[in-house]
């Protein structure tokens, strides 16, 4: 429980300072004066100021913010933020989505420098050297597998596909085998004594995974393509959504798939049994997740604000008033507040 815990601050702190520095440099780049970088919201928990910018720790860890000198209107002097071009302000805005992609990119290639499995691509498709491994994704109660000490996400050695451990386990039903099993980088042999039963003698649930392990630039290709592939697979999750709302009234299978931070500290929890390259690729899918979100023109997102920015540089004008576009972006923040709560209430229900 308290290496979870550290593993799943640590991965907020990343994702949010990764998308917070990019706000941050690219306001430095066009000369805005930074009044706050900070991790969390309100209140403070400690603070300190280095020129011009007050880098804070709040207590609530799930967000950050960078406060920009006239981000609010109240000012148009030559370093405030309203005293930029749109295209710079629209700049400063997007670096945050953009540095997360980043992020996701960086991580991927490393991902496949060590072996890892595609998180879309089919590895059958891809080049570089590929080692294929069967993995327990489900053990039945009371089974041989439990017995013998057979747990979610345990490797099975000597088996390349799926087909191979089915029909090893058909061959020796009721009888006792020993499997040279892999988790968490620690091998060892279980003795299991398999059952009678023709359709499961073993009690589990199986995948096969295949980990694709490439050089440093062939990684580097891969992770911007298979980027690409789960930005795409996102946006249509998006879409499934939406589309279920208007035409059901409900979110369907995808929204209740929607986990907020306890079910992503169950994720958390889950992938650090199975192994640390699948932390890895947790925080591959959050950082891309998080870029995805936050450039939704919803009020309060980054999204929203360029979707303001936009009408603003065709109209050549502010369609809205300032202090109007204020309030637009305090409710909606509002409103994912509640939503936050929402996923966070039914993802306690469903534990």
């Amino acid at each position: 429980m308290i290496l979870t815990i550290i593993v799943f601050i640590a991965i907020l702190g990343l994702l949010i300072f990764v998308h917070e520095a990019g706000h941050f440099l690219v306001a430095k780049l066009a000369k805005v004066k930074v009044e706050e970088f900070a991790f969390g919201f309100p209140p403070r928990l400690f603070t300190v100021k280095r020129g011009e910018t007050n880098y804070s720790i709040n207590a609530i860890p799930l967000g950050g913010y960078v406060k920009l000198f006239g981000e609010e209107g109240q000012s148009h002097a030559a370093n405030s933020f309203m005293g930029k071009t749109v295209l710079q302000r629209i700049a400063i805005v997007v670096a945050g989505v953009v540095m997360n992609f980043v992020l996701a990119i960086i991580l991927m290639a490393i991902g496949f420098m060590i072996g890892m499995t595609p998180l879309v691509s089919d590895p059958a498709t891809m080049a570089g050297q590929k080692d294929s491994k069967v993995m327990i994704a489900y053990v039945q109660k009371d089974s041989p597998a439990e017995k013998a000490g057979i747990t979610n996400g345990t490797i099975l050695n000597g088996f390349d596909s799926t087909t191979d451990l089915q029909k090893y386990t058909q061959e020796h039903i009721g009888q006792s085998v020993v499997f040279s099993t892999e988790k968490q980088n620690q091998s060892k042999d279980l003795n299991v004594t398999l059952s009678a039963d023709k359709e499961a003698p073993l009690g589990v649930g199986i995948i096969s995974i295949t980990k694709v392990k490439q050089g440093f630039f062939q990684a580097f290709g891969t992770s911007v393509k298979e980027t690409g592939l789960v930005i795409k697979t996102f946006f249509v999750f998006i879409y499934d959504i939406l589309r279920n709302i208007f035409t059901t009234g409900h979110t369907g299978p995808e929204g209740e798939s929607v986990s907020g931070p306890v079910g992503l500290f169950n994720f958390t929890s889950e992938a650090i049994k199975i192994g640390w390259i699948y932390v890895l690729q947790l925080v591959i899918l959050l950082s891309i997740n998080l870029g995805i979100i936050n450039i939704l023109p919803f009020p309060a997102l980054d999204g929203g604000k360029v979707l303001f920015l936009a009408l603003e540089g065709i109209f050549r004008k502010k369609v809205i008033r300032q202090e109007v576009e204020n309030w637009i972006h305090m409710i909606g923040f509002a409103l994912l507040i509640i939503l936050m709560i929402a996923i966070t209430y039914r993802d306690i229900i469903r534990r």
